[in-house]
């Protein structure tokens, strides 16, 4: 047995250093990461105009002398101005990242991403002239930001590469040297995504983001958004986990793009009045599929007798009512302790199971897609926020009491086997000091 675990140690070991080395991987995981302080931003926007107390929207609106529809608009200015683009962010941090961890320039990578993909981007023609469809750069488009961003530095550092480029003179200051120098990398990059323009207009006879979104988004979003999906990707999380490789930060690498695009069709469904259409989304995933190793802290708070476990509590518990589960992780510790395996790796999918039972058969309300809370908001009040209604809060009670009930045997095995340890070592502790 030790000998198999060693090995799959090793094959896990060898995946995540490929994940962690992949710099693809890493910028869409750190552009993912710099658009999700304006979900939060935006959140908070969205819950005072949509509060789930009735009187206390009117009690806003009041404030400033306007009805509760003309004070949902003025809120909703900023998620005009910030999800409503979420695509085009997603570009300026990808395209960012990738170009700093090839050392090309960030500036000039970034701004030639926006064309390239505003190229790609069909516009609306009407009597009174072309416009923009909003939605075209939305979180719709997250992954075809994605596909841009790789793409646009991918061409550019092969012909930076290359060498091919006006070089300005030495005395030439790099503020104005460096544009003058990304002239042509820049109209190389242009100019194929103006080709693929031109090829899509003529013989698929529909945009780059609608095909995308059709050949690969639709599977992605249905793989993501799947029950049997979320629960193999949770899986392979805490088997990373348990082997002392961070799983949540290559799963989110992946998975978090289309968390987005589930979470933002939900907000899309809220505002217009219709009922939110994904039960798995980024509120799901944070709010209701993370329920599982905090019953391991709280099982030990519940029955340890042992000292150590009894110190853990002291120092563990408080953490991880706001999702901070290092302590515990490393405490106890739960990595290659076999005898919690079966609880680390398999307690979240009870609560993946309860939670999305519940959310079928319309027992709590799918997560609204308007509100978006940190990671750390403790559960109980993230529940409530993200599905609106005190059914969620509950929902995720009853998913804390489920996981601690999986935790608690194996807590008290591992109890036991310290508690016959410190007796153990009791005897031979007061023959020394004698």
């Amino acid at each position: 047995m030790n000998k198999f675990f060693t090995q799959f140690q090793g094959q896990l070991g060898r995946l995540s250093m490929a994940f962690n080395k992949n710099i693809y991987i890493n910028a869409i995981k750190d552009g993912m990461l710099a658009y999700m302080p304006f979900t939060v931003i935006t959140s908070v926007f969205l819950i005072l105009g949509n509060f789930p107390v009735p009187q206390v929207n009117h009690w806003f609106a009041s404030l400033f002398g306007l009805t509760v529809t003309e004070w949902g608009a003025k809120l909703g200015i900023v998620n005009d101005a910030s999800l409503v683009i979420g695509g085009l962010l997603v570009l300026l941090a990808i395209s960012r990242t990738l170009a700093d961890k090839m050392s090309l320039n960030g500036m000039q990578v970034q701004l030639t991403a926006v064309v390239s993909f505003m190229v790609l981007t069909p516009y609306k023609t009407t009597a009174k002239g072309s416009f923009l469809d909003i939605a075209t750069i939305g979180a719709q488009s997250i992954f075809l930001a994605i596909l841009v961003s790789i793409a646009v530095a991918l061409i550019y550092r092969t012909i930076d590469r290359k060498g091919i480029k006006i070089k300005m003179p030495a005395s030439v200051p790099p503020a104005v040297s460096a544009p003058f120098e990304s002239l042509i990398p820049s109209f190389v990059v242009i100019t194929v995504f103006w080709a693929v323009r031109l090829v899509l207009d003529a013989f698929a006879h529909q945009s780059a983001l609608a095909l995308f979104n059709m050949v690969l988004g639709t599977p992605l979003k249905a793989m993501g958004g799947s029950l049997i999906g979320v629960i193999l990707v949770k899986l392979f999380g805490q088997l990373l986990w348990f082997f002392g490789i961070h799983g949540d930060s290559i799963v989110n690498g992946v998975m978090t793009p289309i968390f987005q695009v589930l979470q933002d069709e939900n907000k899309t469904a809220s505002l217009a009045g219709k009922v939110a259409p994904n039960i798995i989304s980024q509120s799901f995933w944070d709010g209701f599929a993370s329920i599982g190793v905090i019953g391991s802290i709280f099982a030990i708070i519940l029955i340890a007798r042992s000292q150590r476990y009894r110190e853990m509590k002291k120092i563990a518990g408080i953490p991880y009512l706001f999702n901070i589960g290092e302590p515990t992780l490393f405490g106890i510790p739960l990595m290659l302790n076999v005898t919690y395996f079966i609880p680390l790796v398999f307690s979240n999918i009870v609560s993946i199971v309860i939670s999305y039972a519940a959310f079928a058969w319309k027992l709590v309300p799918i997560p609204t897609g308007l509100v978006q809370v940190p990671w750390t908001t403790p559960i109980i009040i993230s529940g409530y926020l993200v599905t609106g209604s005190l059914s969620g809060a509950i929902l995720q009670i009853v998913c804390f009491v489920a996981v601690i009930l999986v935790w608690l045997p194996f807590v008290r095995i591992a109890d036991r086997e310290l508690l016959a340890e410190e007796q153990q070592e009791a005897p031979n502790a007061d023959q020394s000091k004698s």
